[in-house]
């Protein structure tokens, strides 16, 4: 067990309460949560058996290497490229993180049309794999996503909607898209899974192998779920 998955603001946040001479190490999951951190309580399970000034030095510690460890995205792109390009393809890159998944996958956002080439590898990883997947999708899409791209069976993601996008003249919509595997490695893009956005478009995203974000990404789309925002399909 590391301090890799806290991200930096909770790491700051904790050291500045370590240095609370009320506050005794190792903090008490009442004390987390008055802090607002009871979400890294495991985590900092490996914190125990130290005190408080321990506890600070080592807090310090990963602190300073989170700063000086900044991730390289890398550019993902859709359409015309120059010889100089150094961009990866966007669908090359969809159907490799799909391939790679070994535990989870979040697909949000994106519009669909003959999804199933696209989704096919995430089929396979759910199948052989038993990885877990979840698709956050616009209202008007969750009758079309089986029926027209998923056409495997058994097993099917967890769909969740947004209701405000199904309301009569509604002018939302749900236009962030990105995907997220094994709650360590993102892509933020903004091509949907269309053979438009796939191979015709231009398009562009960014590919982020770091495990905080990519944490924090999906704790803002299950946020929403569990805040009654989003709904399950």
């Amino acid at each position: 067990m590391t301090l890799r998955g806290v991200s930096l603001p909770d790491l700051e946040r904790l050291r500045r309460a370590l240095e609370d001479p009320n506050v005794r190490a190792p903090i008490s999951k009442a004390q987390l949560a008055l802090l607002g951190l009871a979400h890294v309580a495991e985590e900092i399970a490996i914190l125990d058996g130290l005190d408080a000034r321990g506890a600070s030095a080592a807090l310090a510690v990963a602190i300073a290497e989170r700063k000086a460890a900044v991730p390289t995205p890398d550019l993902v792109w859709t359409g015309p490229e120059t010889a100089i390009s150094s961009a990866r393809d966007t669908a090359v890159v969809v159907r490799e993180l799909f391939e790679a998944a070994r535990q989870s996958v979040l697909v949000a956002g994106f519009r669909f049309d003959h999804g199933a080439d696209i989704l096919r590898p995430l089929h396979a990883a759910m199948k052989e794999r038993g990885v877990q997947a979840s698709v956050f999708i616009d209202g008007d899409g969750v009758s079309r996503f089986v029926a027209e791209n998923w056409p495997f069976g058994d097993p099917v993601p967890e769909t969740f909607f947004d209701p405000r996008t199904t309301a009569p003249g509604t002018h939302s919509s749900m236009h962030a898209k990105c995907v997220v595997v094994d709650a360590r490695i993102a892509l933020v893009t903004s091509a949907n899974f269309t053979s438009r956005g796939q191979t015709r478009n231009i398009e562009a995203g960014v590919l982020v192998d770091d495990p905080t974000f990519a944490k924090n990404l999906v704790a803002q789309w299950r946020a929403l779920v569990d805040a009654g925002v989003l709904r399950r399909a």
